[in-house]
């Protein structure tokens, strides 16, 4: 069963790189999430069929290697999900850090891993404070990361009553596997395991299952478009900007009632500064800008292969909006793949320009 579970995640991580959602901190933790859940039940599976003490030692370290930030990243994950990065979350990645030295380190958590008796399992024995110390740093993110999936069905709820099922079915299928695996594998390594197998890795595969239901549903309605539309709350876009990637302005969109800019002037100036950073920084040849900030207005900008979509907004960028900004412009990019490819500088080449960039400015409403 454990190999089953491993299975899951990693399709969830291969889906995550194959959708190209590898590219906010938010599609990033969830990425990382999914291959050490996957990584720690195959610690589990490896633990479970050992042969000698020194592949049932390895495996151990292996299965609490990838539990241990599997719990960190699925934290950082609902954390970023519901908010936005700040600099202090990682705090929460050198807690992880300090509970893999205690684990790594030997004879520190692990006080001895008994040999079978006959054809039975290799027994992990714990250090009671070393291991409690563990068991409160799992509770703890592991309750954490349970109330950002209260906070994101309460967001969600507002929006589309669907979309809140699939939140609230996340939600109870996490808490459930949380508290029927700190029942078992917290129990049987607080009182010595003899034979029984604990199940937590195997349970993982029921959240495995709930998340590819809620987060890549068939429908047309998706959790993070609700949540794109709740951060929007914090921001307004004033400007969105299409431009070629030799400077050119293919198109661009200005809210109603804002000042109007010299688009040429602004494509051709922030051209000149992308060129600068990837030219003359050493420490930045060879890539691309992602935010300018000035004051209370920041440029976020996304790149794609022939193009990059520059957005102006007042308030805080959100993961949700760079998303959207990616996949408009992937989507526009493939359309006008033969005009891109042999691109003579004239905007009106390129099809679908106005009604991306109109996109930008559209807050319907899930129902």
């Amino acid at each position: 069963m454990p190999i089953l579970s491993a299975g899951a995640w990693f399709v969830l991580a291969f889906l995550q790189v194959y959708r190209d959602r590898w590219h906010t901190w938010t599609e990033t933790f969830f990425l990382f999430a999914c291959f050490f859940a996957g990584l720690y039940a195959i610690g589990d599976w490896l633990f479970f069929g050992a042969k000698s003490l020194e592949a049932a030692q390895l495996a151990a370290l292996i299965s609490f290697t990838g539990l241990t930030l599997a719990t960190n990243f699925f934290l950082l994950f609902t954390l970023v999900y519901v908010d936005r990065m700040r600099t202090w979350y990682w705090a929460f990645m050198i807690i992880s850090f300090g509970m893999l030295i205690m684990i790594l380190i030997p004879n520190v958590t692990f006080s001895r891993i008994v040999p079978p008796q006959g054809s039975g399992l290799y027994v992990p024995e714990f250090h009671p404070i070393p291991f409690g110390i563990y068991l409160i740093y799992t509770i703890a993110y592991g309750i954490a990361g349970v109330r950002n999936l209260y906070r994101l069905y309460s967001i969600v709820k507002e929006s589309s009553k669907v979309v809140a099922r699939r939140a609230l079915g996340l939600m109870i299928t996490f808490t459930c596997v949380l508290i029927l695996g700190l029942v078992t594998n917290g129990l049987l390594g607080i009182i010595g395991n003899t034979q029984i197998p604990p199940p937590f890795s195997t349970l993982l595969i029921l959240v495995a299952a709930v998340a590819y239901y809620t987060l890549y549903p068939a429908g047309r309605q998706r959790i993070s478009e609700a949540i794109r539309l709740f951060q929007a709350r914090r921001y307004s876009i004033k400007a969105v900007f299409l431009t070629f990637q030799d400077g050119t302005l293919i198109g661009s969109k200005v809210r109603p009632g804002e000042t109007v800019v010299d688009e040429d002037l602004f494509g051709a100036t922030l051209d000149v500064i992308q060129n600068y950073t990837r030219t003359s920084a050493s420490i930045l040849r060879g890539k691309s800008l992602s935010a300018i900030s000035h004051g209370s207005y920041t440029l976020v900008m996304e790149r794609g292969r022939s193009a990059y979509l520059t957005v102006l907004l007042e308030g805080e960028e959100a993961d949700q909006l760079r998303r959207q900004m990616r996949d408009l412009l992937l989507n526009f990019e493939a359309e006008n793949r033969q005009v891109l490819t042999k691109w003579q500088g004239v905007p009106s080449d390129a099809k679908g320009t106005e009604e991306m960039l109109t996109e930008f400015f559209v807050q319907s409403p899930l129902v």
